[in-house]
């Protein structure tokens, strides 16, 4: 079982007052629906003092980004997003580019090829449910759900393997959720 080869993602990350006032890192863990662990998703590198400080603010979603999606320490794909509002380029741990991920409106999201093109959108190859607050080890964690359709081709399997992962960046969010929608905070 691998991140690649799993239909159903699990896609976790921290949730709580003092990630929301001051989280400044992006961190998501990813599990099969059978609780094994596959990927983890970090910054790949210190954020400097402004870059720390703009990501305490609603101005988080527009600052760069440099994420590893890594198991075990061995890096899967490599995640840029630069400042504002380009494209989030994916590409292979050697560098390879594989596409880019780029919302299009509030409820489309494009997967390009390397050169730019669509090839498809994130909807047609997956289905993505947002936010359930649930527990892990003690804590609270946001739960997203990310179904892969079965046959999806690649790059864009990969890609919406990608987009799942780091849908915060994509959507603009980036580490601040004070300023969310809804599915952002506990209704139970």
């Amino acid at each position: 079982m691998n991140l690649f080869g799993t239909d159903t993602l699990i896609i976790e990350q921290p949730w709580g007052t003092g990630r929301h006032l001051l989280g400044t890192r992006y961190r998501v863990d990813v599990h099969s629906e059978h609780d094994v662990p596959l990927a983890s998703v970090r910054d790949r590198r210190g954020l400097g003092p402004l870059r720390a400080l703009l990501r305490t603010t609603g101005f988080s979603g527009r600052t760069a980004f440099d994420l590893e999606v890594a198991h075990l320490g061995q890096p899967l794909l490599l995640v840029r997003k630069g400042a504002g509002k380009p494209p989030t380029r994916v590409s292979r741990p050697d560098g390879t580019p594989l596409g880019a991920l780029h919302k299009e409106s509030r409820t489309h999201y494009a997967l390009l090829d390397p050169t730019g093109q669509r090839l498809c959108y994130f909807g047609d190859v997956a289905a993505f449910t947002q936010g359930a607050i649930a527990r892990r080890d003690g804590g609270r964690v946001r739960r997203d759900v990310l179904r892969l359709r079965p046959g999806a081709p690649e790059p864009a399997r990969a890609l919406a393997v990608a987009l799942g992962l780091v849908f915060d960046v994509v959507r603009g969010v980036g580490t601040n959720h004070t300023g969310g929608g809804g599915f952002d905070f506990s209704v139970g």
